[in-house]
């Protein structure tokens, strides 16, 4: 092999390992909102309410805070700011966050998309009754392919019954081969735990303590899933998400 011949293999061993979509083990630290009672909503940034500024301006915020990890919603009927777009009905709104997702991994970030928020229930019923052609749909828009992991939902437990997210977890899995997150309401115990690989905690912010955030990571793992610590205050918190990766949380 001539020098010439290696170098050039060796840059475009560089440029993929540049462009391979981030590990799951991969997505330490994201910041998903800010301000005042979460006013600021990071995992909006795909909504067509917010301008190409303001998408430039929030993912300027989390890189700021050394952030390597963009969570964003694909359905979200009513869950704070940016609210109203739908990726799985809507081929416009699909393909805005199609462009945008491959912005964030420009930028560095790995990339969680989230199925569907909480405040979503007209659409969250669509989603159920149509899980397979409502995920086929957001898979062929390319929405998973710069995924780290998936999750399937915001507050499981607060809406949807068993049958249903057990219908869209096995939508998912036919065309997501990689890991499946899973998340609930404060205290319930995790009911859904089952249908993830990932467990994303969340406590109220009054009493995620050191002791309880520690505790909640524990009790993930004891479930034989990987942990996140995901919400445990209303503004960005550094020391409580740095309790629980020092807890054992990815």
């Amino acid at each position: 092999m001539s020098r010439l011949t290696a170098l050039l293999l060796s840059c475009l061993l560089f440029l993929a390992a540049c462009t391979a979509v981030p590990s799951w083990k991969d997505c330490a630290h994201a910041s998903c909102w800010d301000g005042a009672n979460a006013n600021r909503r990071m995992m909006n940034i795909l909504s067509p309410a917010f301008t190409d500024g303001k998408f430039n301006e929030y993912v300027s915020w989390m890189k700021a805070r050394g952030c390597d990890t963009a969570h964003v919603f694909l359905v979200n009927q009513g869950d704070g700011e940016g609210a109203g777009y739908n990726c799985a009905t809507d081929p416009n709104h699909a393909r805005l966050a199609r462009r945008r997702i491959g912005q964030l991994r420009k930028k560095g970030f790995a990339v969680v998309p989230w199925i569907v928020a909480d405040d979503s229930s007209k659409w969250a019923k669509d989603l159920f009754a149509n899980a397979d052609s409502r995920v086929q749909a957001m898979a062929d828009a390319g929405l998973f392919d710069d995924a780290s992991y998936v999750v399937l939902g915001l507050e499981m437990d607060e809406y949807g019954s068993a049958g249903d997210w057990n219908r869209l977890a096995s939508a998912l899995r036919k065309r997501w081969k990689g890991k499946v997150g899973v998340h609930h309401t404060s205290g319930n115990g995790f009911p859904y735990a089952g249908l993830g690989d990932i467990v994303l905690g969340q406590l109220e912010p009054r009493r995620a303590t050191d002791q309880a955030i520690k505790g909640q990571i524990a009790a993930i793992r004891a479930k034989g899933k990987h942990a996140v610590g995901f919400e445990y205050e209303r503004h960005a918190d550094r020391h409580k998400a740095q309790t629980a990766l020092d807890a054992g949380a990815i």
